[in-house]
C-alpha cells in the first residue's frame, strides 16, 4: 500500500515511518466509543492523529486547517490507519511461526 500524501502550501508530504506510540494512538482512538463525541472533538482528534502520523514540523493543526478540506480529514485519518495496518501485518508475516518443525535434509 502506498504512503499517505498531505499537500500543505503546495508541497506534497508523507508521513515518517511510525514509531509504536502512532499504532497505539490509532488502535486506541478507532476502538473508542465515539457516540457520543461531539462533532468538533471528533474532527479536532482526526486532526490530532493526521500530525501524529506525519510527524514533521511543517504538519500542524493550523496548517491542516488552512490547507485541507474538512471532507478530507476523515478518509485521510482512515488511509493513514490501512496504512499502518498493512505495514504492521507485512511485519507480522515475516515472524517465524515456533510451532513448525525445522525442514532438515536426508
Amino acid at each position: 500500500m502506498d504512503k499517505p500524501k498531505i499537500v500543505i502550501d503546495g508541497k506534497t508530504y508523507t508521513p515518517n515511518s511510525p514509531k509504536m506510540k502512532v499504532w497505539r494512538e490509532f488502535l486506541a482512538f478507532f476502538d473508542e466509543d465515539k457516540q457520543d463525541m461531539a462533532l468538533e472533538e471528533y474532527l479536532d482528534r482526526n486532526v490530532d492523529l493526521i500530525v501524529l502520523a506525519f510527524g514533521q514540523k511543517v504538519i500542524t493543526k493550523e496548517s491542516i486547517d488552512e490547507n485541507m478540506e474538512v471532507a478530507d480529514i476523515v478518509p485521510l485519518v482512515r488511509e493513514i490507519f490501512l496504512w499502518l495496518q498493512s505495514l504492521t501485518f507485512s511485519k507480522l508475516v515475516k515472524i517465524p511461526n515456533g510451532e513448525t518443525e525445522p525442514v532438515t535434509s536426508s
